[in-house]
């Protein structure tokens, strides 16, 4: 996946929260769909690894809010692979409104795997190669292991049914962030801002599965949300996010 790629969406009335603002479960859905439009534009796209029986993966992301988006806006979503670090390729994303004013700035990190096998295979093994760009970045961060010694809250459980699947057969990573969001009340989301979000796609979920979603409050640096999601069955952690927030100012 090389050089920049842009392209443009629409917010509509059902990409929106209660505040009139684009949710981030949405934004994600565009974040694939502009990623996976460069993939293809490359011959790096879904119909070209699957003949190869390969696959990309996210498996990282971080998100820093600057604005919010509102119903009928044009948002340009600009994309790039940055580097190779370690497994991963990463790929950077800017979000601008029609005035090219920044809202979002996004660096994922993506693995790719042997769909037969689900196991990682190296970048090597792709149909083409990827022309990274290093000197231009979205967010100077990387993936790591994040540890924390507070207790978390059960908040609800989930069970997987058959619209949070995908083509794969396992759930999305934007019903995770679903999940994140709906961890919070809506007055909460009303008087508190999200502006920032790491999330690990750690383990698939598959339907029937039953995950506990859990919060440890400022159990991150006293300053982050810590909210996961663990497999009741297996107890395997599925996922994990760093939920930050701020007042949003008085208009």
């Amino acid at each position: 996946m090389g050089s920049f790629f842009e392209e443009s969406k629409p917010v509509n009335a059902y990409d929106v929260d209660i505040n009139n603002k684009l949710k981030l479960n949405t934004l994600f859905s565009f974040l694939q769909d502009v990623a996976s439009s460069h993939a293809d534009s490359l011959s790096l796209g879904y119909n070209d690894l699957i003949a190869k029986d390969l696959g990309w993966v996210l498996s990282w992301a971080k998100l820093q809010v600057e604005e919010y988006p509102s119903f009928g806006e044009i948002i340009k979503i600009r994309t790039w692979p940055k580097c190779r670090y370690k497994l991963y390729s990463m790929r950077e994303f800017l979000i601008y409104n029609e005035n090219d004013k920044l809202l979002y700035s996004v660096s994922t990190a993506w693995l790719l795997i042997n769909v037969k096998t689900k196991r990682i295979t190296d970048i090597k093994n792709l149909p083409q190669q990827i022309y990274y760009q290093p000197d231009f970045q979205a967010l100077n961060d990387f993936p790591e292991r994040i540890i924390i010694d507070k207790e978390k809250e059960t908040l609800f459980s989930k069970r997987i049914r058959y619209t949070d699947l995908d083509i794969n057969r396992h759930v999305n990573n934007t019903k995770y962030i679903e999940l994140i969001l709906d961890s919070y009340p809506p007055d909460y989301h009303k008087n508190n801002l999200l502006d920032s979000l790491t999330v690990s796609f750690i383990a698939e979920s598959f339907y029937d599965d039953e995950m506990d979603i859990r919060i440890a409050p400022k159990g991150f640096k006293d300053k982050y949300d810590v909210i996961d999601g663990v497999n009741k069955k297996t107890s395997k952690q599925v996922f994990q996010a760093l939920v930050g927030w701020r007042i949003p100012e008085l208009k």
